[in-house]
């Protein structure tokens, strides 16, 4: 079987949400608990993340980030 595709630069049937370029972070180690997610921290909002951490993450330009 044989497949083929042409793509189109000019040729736009719809936009791309930026959010399907998110990122996800896994429970390792201490990624999650202590890193991004710590309510004892200083910098900590009312959900416990952690506003130093979401500032590099924002730096990184990642519209979305997921945890398990």
């Amino acid at each position: 079987m044989k497949a083929s595709l042409t793509a189109h630069k000019d040729y736009v049937i719809g936009e791309i949400s930026p959010r399907l370029f998110g990122s996800f972070i896994e429970h390792l180690g201490r990624a999650v608990y202590g890193g991004i997610n710590e309510p004892g921290h200083p910098t900590a909002d009312d959900m416990g993340f952690r506003g130093d951490v979401l500032e590099r993450v924002k730096e990184l330009g990642i519209p979305i980030v997921r945890k398990r």
